[in-house]
């Protein structure tokens, strides 16, 4: 059975969650208007071409890990609901300075995930590098130095690649939309951001150069290629020595917690129903189910930056 306490709390999150989403829909307007006002400071304060808005980076990230992306205005209103349902809900059991952290925590791990899942499809498409730069390659030469044709030529040559064809196939469309050089160098830095390796911001160069100038590129991409191929030896050595300690650091963690919740239901006999209560009710129980999986996501973060190095030179 479930307990009534808990069960009222659950109500009253969900409750609260409705209420939040409602008052932050009632000020979309004027949540957009503030947006838009700190997007214009901001790009007034850019010393440096590189220096972009918060914003900016938000909506090149979603645009690059979702299927669907959202706009970063949306993005950022899912997870102020999140931290005001979570920050609300958990003030009722604790203090309010852990019920801050605790709803800063969860607001955080939308973004956690984001930036896990990016570096994970940079990660496989940076492996994807050697195969698209030589058929990059290969199709510059075919196409006579057209960059719109190689574009095309490079995506048909490649339909066994996962990552960088839909990179390509997004960068083409923009090259076409614009010839703004402004804008045309905005398109080859969001494919560099897509696969985030010095190869693919050297081949965003020869991509750019070819699109703007019409300058042959050719010992450019033939660099690019010869460095990946020593860099894939290098890699495939690396792979081996820490394959091992990656796996045993990733399961580590929820084996551990599964494991407890084993032992003190099926063992020690807690009910599922007070269990859950104890986990998620209590000042005690929340707080340290929200650390940990905070800290578990912020491994595995580091993991990726760290241990799963992408394939570069």
């Amino acid at each position: 059975m479930i307990d009534r306490e808990m069960l009222l709390a659950v109500i009253s999150a969900v409750i609260y969650m409705l209420l939040v989403l409602g008052v932050l829909l009632m000020l979309r307007g004027k949540i957009e208007a503030a947006i838009d006002i700190f997007r214009s400071r901001q790009r007034l304060r850019q010393k440096r071409a590189s220096s972009e808005p918060v914003m900016t980076r938000l909506d090149r990230l979603l645009k690059t890990t979702m299927k669907k992306p959202i706009s970063s205005t949306a993005f950022g209103v899912v997870t102020i609901a999140l931290f005001f349902t979570v920050f609300i809900a958990s003030a009722k059991t604790i203090a309010p300075a852990p019920a801050f952290f605790s709803g800063a925590a969860f607001a955080g791990l939308p973004y956690l995930y984001l930036r896990v899942r990016l570096e994970r499809l940079r990660r496989a498409g940076s492996f994807e590098g050697e195969k698209l730069v030589s058929a990059f390659l290969t199709s510059y030469l075919i196409s006579g130095g057209n960059i719109y044709e190689t574009i095309e030529r490079t995506i048909a040559s490649c339909p066994h690649l996962k990552i960088t064809p839909g990179l390509l196939s997004s960068l083409l469309l923009g090259l076409r939309r614009t010839a703004d050089p402004a804008l045309v160098r905005a398109e080859t830095d969001a494919f560099a951001y897509g696969v985030g390796t010095s190869w693919a911001a050297m081949l965003a160069y020869a991509i750019r150069t070819g699109a703007l100038k019409g300058t042959d590129m050719t010992p450019v991409i033939e660099d690019i290629l010869s460095q990946l191929k020593e860099a894939r030896a290098l890699a495939e050595e690396r792979r081996r020595i820490n394959g091992e300690s990656v796996r045993m650091t990733a399961f580590l963690t929820p084996g551990l917690y599964i494991g407890s919740v084993f032992v003190a239901v099926a063992v020690m006999g807690l009910p599922v129903g007070r269990f859950l209560y104890n986990q998620f009710f209590t000042a005690q129980g929340f707080a340290l189910f929200t650390a940990g999986l905070f800290l578990f996501l912020l491994n595995r973060v580091l993991l990726e930056v760290l241990t799963n190095r992408k394939l570069d030179f």
